[in-house]
């Protein structure tokens, strides 16, 4: 069951998605929802350009006047979205509570995220330097690689009012996407859930093979899933191209495959599906 909830609440208009999916996951599970706003501690350095000899840092910190007056601007702007979070949660008679830290905002979330069962953040909205164009904030790769709870990135099109009735679980065998199957089994138990499991493999005998453990697992919590192997050597495009086309509500994966050094920085599967898939996706480390 999840009992806790936790939402990094980002700028508007960003934040909508991951407040629409808080609210909605919240009334369905009967949730507690935490949510924080993170104070950037790396607005306070101003990047300058080093000089040849090297001794000219590539950052100064703002003068103590002008950091006093941006901290505190930046808190007003933290505890205005967090009163309005609160009454937007009394309001539909949801349980909440508020913080504010100070930090690097993926340290500081995934450290939080130990006391509650999921993390839910937006697709942008974190950091206010970003280019419009982005499609997925800087601050989402770090926190989904060191968070040890299933982090949900929010649909750009989530509406608080929608439903969740078919789930796509991406399995490849790896522990990543083994440890995903809680969180699917738990949210898949409910009545009129449709879960499908796929796989993406070189072949079909092998697809069968891997997600044989997976359908077990999910048969054990009482889901019976529809498995669907797909062969084809571009993961990315083949998933993104099912939630698109199935009418996938929310997909389950693992972030990383099984590369020894998960996938260098960030798995490069699950980055291509974030950035060109505009589902609820929930990714677990």
């Amino acid at each position: 069951m999840i009992r806790s909830i936790l939402v990094a609440l980002a700028e508007a208009p960003g934040g909508l998605g991951a407040k629409n999916y808080a609210f909605w996951l919240a009334k369905k599970e009967g949730s507690h929802v935490h949510a924080i706003a993170v104070v950037d501690i790396t607005a306070f350095e101003v990047p300058m350009i080093g000089t040849p000899d090297g001794f000219m840092p590539s950052v100064v910190p703002h003068s103590f006047r002008e950091s006093q007056s941006l901290m505190d601007e930046m808190n007003a702007r933290c505890r205005e979205r967090l009163d309005q979070f609160a009454e937007q949660c009394a309001s539909r008679n949801i349980s909440c509570s508020t913080e504010t830290k100070t930090g690097i905002p993926a340290e500081v979330i995934s450290q939080g995220a130990v006391a509650h069962d999921i993390v839910v953040v937006s697709r942008t909205g974190y950091n206010p330097t970003a280019n419009t164009r982005e499609t997925i904030d800087s601050l989402v790769a770090p926190l989904i690689r060191n968070s040890v709870r299933p982090v949900l990135v929010a649909g750009t099109e989530f509406q608080e009012e929608n439903e969740i009735r078919n789930i796509l679980v991406a399995y490849d065998g790896s522990a990543h996407s083994a440890r995903a199957l809680l969180i699917a089994a738990e949210l898949a138990a409910r009545p009129g859930i449709n879960l499908t499991l796929v796989t993406v493999v070189p072949s079909e005998d092998s697809g069968m093979e891997i997600l044989a453990p997976a359908e077990a697992f999910l048969a054990h919590h009482g889901v019976t899933p529809r498995k669907q192997v797909e062969v084809s050597s571009k993961p990315a495009t083949v998933i993104s191209t099912l939630v698109a086309s199935d009418n996938v509500d929310l997909l389950i994966m693992g972030a990383y495959g099984h590369s020894p050094i998960r996938e260098v920085l960030f798995g490069s599967t699950t980055e291509r599906i974030l950035s060109h898939c505009s589902a609820n996706v929930i990714l677990q480390s």
